[in-house]
């Protein structure tokens, strides 16, 4: 009896343990500054329900408060609309999950919360994207990096964000965006091949998705239409401050 007892303190030690250090890491985590985990973020994603096609890029991203970050970023439409934005991320959780960590992958758990972003420029273009996210970390001593992915293939969100975009016209759409699998898609938005890279149906590439295509695997084009779309595909287009179409 007296040994069943010293084992279950010993259990109930361990588990308190357990909670209490994570409890402290998440507390830690929080009051760092985690500007490297918004800045220069490069994500892919749809907006309405026809999944048109929208890129995101976070170039600057300033720690506010304990909990708030400012960002600055562009998105980019029809691969030629390019509107600026502004706007912030609000952090209220965080999880530690070290399942996801291997020797391929360097994560040790995800930030979460709400964003809230306003576009400038031309009104027939620009709106406000809001929602919720999650943001993958590494611990690297006494710093708080972005979460890694050495093998491609493996196709983890680690940079991953959800909600809608609402013009200034009061049209709102669905819009969500990633760093691999864009979320919220329907199940014949895309499909994978032998290599795991996800292809954009038919039914949809002429939603903004045909040069992405055409870029990696359209097999029936020239070397250079080939070129021509990747070069498209792989440009820094948000160095690009103004508005275009």
């Amino acid at each position: 009896m007296k040994q069943r007892i010293f084992y279950i303190s010993l259990l109930l030690s361990f588990w308190l343990y357990g909670t209490v250090y994570s409890q402290t890491s998440r507390t830690w985590i929080l009051q760092q500054d985690l500007s490297c985990l918004f800045d220069s973020l490069s994500m892919i994603g749809v907006l309405g329900d026809d999944c048109r096609r929208i890129d995101i890029r976070f170039c600057e991203a300033q720690k506010t408060s304990d909990r708030d970050y400012r960002i600055e970023g562009m998105s980019r439409t029809r691969l030629s609309i390019i509107c600026p934005f502004e706007g912030k991320v609000c952090i209220d959780s965080v999880t530690c999950q070290p399942q996801i960590k291997s020797e391929c992958t360097d994560v040790d758990g995800f930030i979460y919360r709400h964003y809230s972003f306003t576009e400038h420029g031309d009104k027939r273009y620009s709106g406000v994207f809001l929602g919720s996210f999650k943001q993958a970390y590494r611990l690297n001593e006494e710093q708080v990096n972005k979460g890694e992915n050495e093998i491609s293939e493996l196709k983890l969100n680690f940079s991953e964000y959800m909600g809608e975009w609402k013009s200034a016209n009061g049209i709102t759409k669905v819009c969500s965006w990633a760093d691999e699998i864009v979320p919220g898609t329907p199940q014949d938005f895309c499909k994978f091949n032998d290599a795991a890279e996800w292809i954009v149906s038919p039914q949809y590439r002429k939603n903004g998705w045909d040069n992405l295509y055409n870029a990696y695997y359209n097999d029936k084009l020239t070397t250079n239409e080939i070129q021509k779309a990747r070069a498209m595909e792989e440009q820094e287009w948000w160095t690009d401050k103004a508005q275009s179409k």
